[in-house]
């Protein structure tokens, strides 16, 4: 049950967490995507981290991306969870998203829609090679996508 006075999410010394050393998830590929990411837009979701020793439950990621980029404080959501719940809810945040799938029309229709910027699809992690698995080709970008794809 959540407490009224629970904070969503505290700015920490990033010296005050650390990596949980058993971690199956393997990150290292997306840490620049996040970085970018977290550089453009800040942090989107803190990290999470058992309240007794500070060990990463969720956000291995985004605590290597802000490694890389020299942050010296993060936002991490401190949860009361015994060793086995806190392994257990780490297996959980990666595996649970993996389930979710795409809905491939309105995915199309957003990245082909005029407001959207096409030139910061590789900040929301896409690239034109993951379009064409998605859509067996590219969507039609026209001259923007031979002015991103030269960069």
């Amino acid at each position: 049950m959540m407490k009224d006075k629970e904070h969503a999410a505290e700015w920490v010394a990033i010296d005050k967490i650390k990596k949980w050393d058993k971690n199956p998830r393997r990150n290292a590929a997306a840490v620049d995507k996040v970085a970018d990411s977290i550089r453009r837009f800040g942090f989107g979701a803190p990290i999470v981290a058992r309240k007794f020793d500070g060990t990463i439950i969720a956000g291995h990621t985004r605590f290597a991306a802000a490694l890389q980029l020299g942050l010296d404080r993060v936002p991490v959501r401190y949860m009361a969870l015994d060793p086995a719940d806190a392994r257990l809810l780490a297996l959980a945040d990666n595996k649970l998203g993996e389930i979710a799938e795409w809905d491939q029309p309105l995915l199309k229709d957003i990245f082909e829609s005029e407001d959207f910027d096409i030139t910061d699809l590789k900040i929301a992690g896409f690239d034109f090679d993951a379009m064409g698995e998605l859509f067996g080709d590219s969507p039609d970008f026209g001259e923007e996508q031979d002015i991103i794809e030269e960069r």
